[in-house]
């Protein structure tokens, strides 16, 4: 399947609260809308579309979050994605 820019864009942009609990991840509530996700060998925090890594100084979007931590492909990442706008 191919994506367009836009369907690109749109899953960058995705909320990755909702995905996540849908899931089955526990979402830990931080302070001004943050969330740290429980079990993950390493701390990660999430807010709306974008993930942060305090400890490596890793960052990014929705679709980097499922390719850099859950080691997941693009195709995969947004699949996952497009699933569940």
């Amino acid at each position: 399947m191919t994506w367009s820019r836009l369907d690109i864009r749109q899953a960058r942009q995705s909320h990755l609260k909702p995905v996540l609990e849908q899931l089955g991840y526990r979402l830990l509530p931080r302070p001004d809308g943050n969330y740290a996700i429980s079990g993950l060998a390493r701390e990660i925090i999430i807010k709306e579309h974008y993930w942060n890594c305090p400890d490596s100084g890793q960052s990014g979007n929705a679709i980097d979050f499922f390719t850099k931590i859950r080691g997941v492909t693009f195709k995969e990442a947004m699949t996952l994605l497009s699933a569940n706008k």
